[in-house]
């Protein structure tokens, strides 16, 4: 009787505990690919600079999260785009963070997640190198 009584937090601790990583883990390779996703919006509409390619990238990520992990989101997730990086001649770059804490099924444990991605403008190129646009 004694063990059970002993033992069966410790058990329901590491049941719970083991349920609350793989949701974190989980979450994690969620923010990957909603970051992954607003930078590859990010990087088709950066192009057009008479469009608001942050708001087009940041909405993908923020939609991405909330499709794939609905209601385990805590408040709403925070998604920025990053400012464009003219590298010289080079490409310029885009791309997304994304933010967000999921739900605990241990008291007294909260996960935050942040992921970003970063990636070149799709577009075509003049000759100097720069990106129309750029």
């Amino acid at each position: 009787m004694v063990e059970f009584v002993v033992f069966t937090p410790l058990l329901f601790l590491l049941m719970f505990g083991s349920v609350q990583i793989g949701l974190a883990l989980f979450a994690r390779h969620v923010a990957v690919s909603a970051a992954q996703e607003g930078a590859r919006k990010a990087r088709e509409t950066a192009v057009n600079t008479n469009t608001s390619w942050q708001t087009a990238a940041t909405s993908t990520a923020t939609g991405w999260v909330n499709q794939l992990l609905g209601s385990m989101v805590e408040g709403s997730p925070n998604a920025q785009a990053l400012d464009p990086v003219p590298l010289g001649n080079a490409y310029p770059e885009v791309g997304v963070s994304v933010q967000f804490s999921i739900t605990s099924v241990v008291p007294f444990w909260t996960f935050t997640v942040q992921s970003s991605s970063v990636g070149p403008v799709e577009c075509f190129y003049q000759t100097n190198g720069h990106c129309n646009g750029y």
